[in-house]
């Protein structure tokens, strides 16, 4: 009885011990980035912005104000800019995609 207790205690640890955590697998992505990046260039009092759409690449011009409250350029793209120093000379201007 003690001998069957111990084989199985024994039969057990070992079980534990070879068996994974936790269970692989494995995704696939396919595809492809349909359309690039928008570009934008910086001018004295806007922003220029342009963003490829149906292989051709469309441009829009935004004031440094609108980009201050979040103007939307596309129905692709939303670009926003915030000032990182007093004198407004130094900003980080930022694209979300939609």
């Amino acid at each position: 009885m003690v001998s069957s207790r111990i084989k199985l205690a024994a039969a057990l640890v070992l079980a534990a011990t070879f068996t994974p955590a936790y269970a692989s697998n494995v995704i696939h992505f396919i595809g492809q980035i349909v359309e690039g990046p928008c570009v934008i260039s910086p001018t004295s009092r806007t922003l220029s912005v342009s963003c490829p759409h149906e292989s051709k690449m469309h441009t829009q011009q935004v004031s440094y104000s609108d980009a201050l409250y979040g103007a939307a350029v596309t129905d692709r793209a939303t670009i926003s800019m915030k000032y990182i120093n007093p004198e407004k000379s130094l900003a980080i201007v930022q694209v979300d995609y939609h």
